[in-house]
């Protein structure tokens, strides 16, 4: 098409895709020969970028400073700063010395992956680092590479290559830059049959043979473009992100100290780095602050300060008269907490609605008459509008009134009044949710799906001892409902985690000992403060949400529909 024709209709014709670059500069190679295979990857790369695409590397030395070097050209020249996503894994990543991570986010955004412990740590680490890349990539393309005379078991393309077709994914054999990709062609002729690139195998025998750098990166970049890559709508960077905040009432301190800490530490707002935020209950409260454009701190702040007033620490005769009020009648009072919710959300005093807020949301709720699950929502879809003159503080006072502390929220949509209790009865963690919202009514394909999910803390739960229990055993201690919520929630999560895959769901939380930590005890809120600042500075969480999430990539404005 003529470049005339893609200018007029924007058209970019590999927007979104995502291509692994498999291979190296293998060890022995002459300086001419090192010469032409790095021109390709500078001459793919270019190729990639200007049509929209996204190069996804594993950080090998010799080819990361040529991809470098394009991608900050790129953005020289106002490309975007995803263009390149360069993975490695933590066991080098840790060593300044030899990954320059620092310098690499100022061109690319740098993932690292876990490092394995052990004998096979190596190894083990390396396959961590390669699932991670195929499950992110679109089509993969192998050439070079080196290891093959001397330790054929340990040569990385055939591995890769392996991934990649298991997958199903397309895949381009380039075998005339010669080292492992040439050999392994050589000895394997048959997977010429076997790549699922569009090429037949003469077509595939002629591209895989070629030697001139700027005609294969044309040639491939050609055949990409015919390949339905992108499936759905996608979105126009590299993920789409999602972050998910669970239930567990004040609680909820613990994750607002972890966002707090990230934004602190990224200098960045959470609400600019995420295409969809979902809540519910506690989570709920904090994802709409954050779509009102309310930092982390705020939100702590708002929790540290008001907690004590939300759920009030009563003397001994009050607590008595407490306790037993809430045999009859919910434990708080709801205008309290509607009273804190609209100063903390319309500071300047002017009402706000979902269809203010600066990112997608979505929180879960439970509509007390039909008996049915209810999500309110944003409106990100133009058959999905009725909550947009919601206002913000009765939408979250709606998902947080937990039966037996609040009684249902009441809230008057469309043409009535509805009544709607605390969506942690079916979706205390709503990444599940917001997992659903993407792909069914925004269709953003699986792939393209990132999920930050934060938790409440947890603490080890059995039912052991109810195993031969009847009513009273059940009853006692509220065990029957400990177990409908955590089995909700753990398989909630279990199948977001399957349904995504471990290299696209992250999950933060920590481990408490039982009894800790209560859902409406503002005596420990400093504690909860300072562990889910513990949480989130530790490496394994900082680094993948800075990298993955937090990242200087804005997202794009989404399209409200009222």
């Amino acid at each position: 098409m003529p470049n005339d024709v893609h200018d007029k209709f924007n058209f970019v014709p590999l927007s979104g895709a995502r291509i692994w670059l498999s291979g190296s500069v293998p060890e022995g190679f002459t300086e001419p020969q090192r010469a032409v295979l790095l021109d390709f990857v500078r001459q793919f790369s270019r190729c990639v970028f200007q049509r929209g695409g996204h190069i996804v590397h594993g950080c090998h030395p010799s080819f990361t400073p040529v991809l470098l070097e394009e991608a900050k050209g790129h953005q020289e020249q106002g490309g975007r700063k995803d263009a390149l996503m360069l993975a490695v894994s933590r066991l080098w990543s840790k060593d300044p010395s030899v990954v320059s991570l620092d310098e690499w986010r100022k061109t690319a955004i740098v993932d690292e992956t876990p490092e394995a412990k052990g004998n096979q740590a190596r190894d083990e680490s390396l396959e961590i680092l390669r699932k991670w890349m195929v499950a992110r990539c679109d089509a993969v393309v192998v050439v070079g590479g080196k290891w093959w005379h001397t330790v054929a078991g340990q040569a990385g393309i055939p591995i890769e290559l392996g991934l990649a077709m298991k997958r199903g994914l397309p895949c381009f054999l380039l075998g005339g830059f010669g080292g492992v990709a040439q050999d392994f062609l050589s000895r394997n002729p048959i997977l010429l049959t076997q790549l699922k690139n569009g090429l037949d195998a003469t077509e595939n025998r002629r591209l895989s043979a070629e030697e001139d750098a700027r005609s294969v990166a044309e040639k491939v970049c050609a055949q990409l473009e015919r390949l339905p890559l992108v499936r759905g709508r996608g979105s126009d960077g590299i993920s789409f992100r999602i972050l998910a905040l669970d239930g567990g009432g004040l609680k909820g301190v613990f994750t607002a100290a972890a966002l707090a800490t990230w934004e602190s530490q990224s200098h960045l707002r959470i609400v600019d780095h995420f295409d969809l935020i979902a809540g519910t209950s506690t989570g709920g409260i904090l994802a709409i602050g954050l779509g009102l454009g309310l930092s982390g701190q705020e939100m702590l702040d708002f929790y540290q300060e008001k907690g004590a007033t939300i759920f009030p620490v009563t003397r001994l005769r009050g607590r008595v008269r407490h306790i037993l009020r809430h045999i009859c009648k919910p434990k708080y009072a709801q205008e309290v907490l509607l009273r804190e919710l609209e100063k903390a959300y319309y500071p300047d005093g002017e009402p706000k609605y979902l269809r203010d807020s600066r990112c997608r949301l979505v929180i879960p709720t439970y509509h007390a008459v039909a008996g049915v699950s209810h999500v309110f929502r944003t409106p990100h879809h133009p058959d999905l509008t009725a909550d947009a003159n919601i206002q913000a503080a009765h939408a979250a006072l709606a998902t947080a009134a937990a039966p037996t502390f609040f009684t249902a929220a009441k809230i008057a949509n469309m043409v009535a009044e509805s009544s709607y209790f605390d969506g942690g009865v079916w979706a205390n963690s709503p990444a599940m949710a917001a997992v659903v919202e993407a792909t069914c009514f925004l269709r953003i394909p699986l792939e393209r799906i990132d999920v930050l999910s934060v938790g409440t803390t947890e603490e080890p739960f059995t039912v052991r001892k109810q195993t031969k229990a009847g009513l009273i055993g059940w009853l006692w201690k509220k065990k029957i409902l400990d177990l409908l919520m955590n089995v909700q929630q753990e398989s909630s999560l279990k199948l977001t985690r399957h349904l995504l895959g471990e290299p696209r769901f992250l999950r933060v939380n920590t481990m408490t000992m039982p009894g800790s930590y209560k859902l409406d005890s503002p005596q420990e809120i400093e504690e909860l403060a300072d562990l889910g600042q513990q949480t989130a500075l530790q490496t394994e969480t900082l680094g993948p949400v800075k990298s993955r999430f937090l990242n200087e990539v804005s997202v794009a404005p989404w399209d409200r529909f009222a």
